[in-house]
């Protein structure tokens, strides 16, 4: 009977490891919508339209919703031990409309990025991650005569990144996050410099809040198109672990 009872409580001690070690592997997902209140400094160059600037201010604010027409923003993150795979993505469209006794005129501008990269945990001691991956950016910019005609740019590329993530917890609740990649290297863009911080709380094992600040740089040149644009700004994040 002693050796039944000996063997019962190995066996459920064995059980018991092997689920714990499943649960420390297993795939994590986080799934965060991000209000991102960035202001937009922007200008476009064409030396074939007379090599003057066109400026680009629609003068954006997420929290006062001034001129604001569509947005979205959502960022994915599925981790399993030393690897993870990280999408990031923007969509925010603005829209202005200036009136004068002879027309009036609407300009739209949208701009925004999809982003798919890959990390991994370079030491044990320190969760510092190397991340590559792509970037896709676009810009539309658009113009409507009322009355008449409408005009439209468009310009889009794609970039390879490169850069470093480090995360450190200050507590079982409170993380925080710094991040840093370069992009174009010539492929797309001459260049883009992305640059993020966040303090997360986690309020439960399903939902956490952040407070971040972004800051990306895009220079992009071809012929004879020259486009410079910066974002940057505090945003908020509710992540929903699963």
């Amino acid at each position: 009977m002693l050796n039944n009872r000996y063997f019962i409580l190995c066996f459920t001690l064995l059980c018991s490891g092997n689920s714990f070690a499943q649960s420390e592997n297993h795939w994590q997902f986080v799934l965060t919508p991000v209000l991102w209140n960035a202001s937009v400094k922007a200008r476009l160059s064409d030396s074939n339209s007379g090599g003057g600037d066109l400026p680009i201010d629609p003068d954006y604010r997420f929290f006062s919703l001034e001129n604001l027409d569509d947005y979205l923003s959502l960022k994915f993150e599925a981790n399993h031990g030393r690897f993870g795979i990280l999408f990031d993505s923007l969509r925010a469209r603005y829209q202005d409309e200036t009136e004068n006794n002879l027309v009036n005129v609407i300009v739209g501008t949208e701009l925004g990025f999809i982003e798919l990269s890959a990390r991994y945990q370079l030491v044990d001691e320190h969760e510092l991650d190397l991340i590559g991956g792509v970037r896709r950016i676009f810009l539309d910019i658009d113009q409507t005569l009322v009355p008449g005609p409408a005009f439209k740019q468009s310009y889009s590329w794609t970039d390879p990144l490169i850069g470093l993530r480090y995360h450190y917890p200050i507590s079982s609740k409170w993380h925080t996050w710094l991040r840093g990649d370069i992009a174009g290297f010539g492929v797309g863009t001459q260049r883009s410099i992305n640059i993020t911080a966040d303090i997360q709380y986690l309020l439960n094992s399903s939902i956490s809040f952040t407070v971040g600040y972004r800051y990306l740089d895009i220079e992009f040149k071809e012929d004879d198109v020259l486009y410079e644009v910066i974002l940057d700004g505090i945003y908020l994040g509710l992540g929903i672990h699963f």
